[in-house]
């Protein structure tokens, strides 16, 4: 972006080359930082909505098809929990 500035006439030409570079560079950093913080806010809306979905996927019920036992690690064998014997 381009802006005017007026600068009075009375005001020695280096001394507003300056401050000019000054107003340049304090906006510069101002970006910078500005740009920054929307990075990391961005980064965390996202992880705020991982985790979001993620506790919503937690609560939902699972079917298994499993019997108690082959959930526990027993095995429908004879031998059962004590394995061979």
């Amino acid at each position: 972006m381009k802006i005017m500035i007026n600068v009075p006439d009375n005001l020695p030409m280096p001394r507003a080359t300056q401050r000019i570079k000054e107003l340049e560079q304090s906006l510069r950093e101002e970006a910078s930082f500005l740009s920054g913080l929307l990075a990391k806010k961005t980064k965390q809306d996202r992880q705020a909505s991982l985790l979001k979905i993620a506790h919503d996927c937690a609560a939902l019920p699972t079917l298994d098809e499993r019997s108690p036992d082959e959930i526990l690690g027993y095995s429908d064998s004879p031998e059962g929990l004590w394995g061979q014997e």
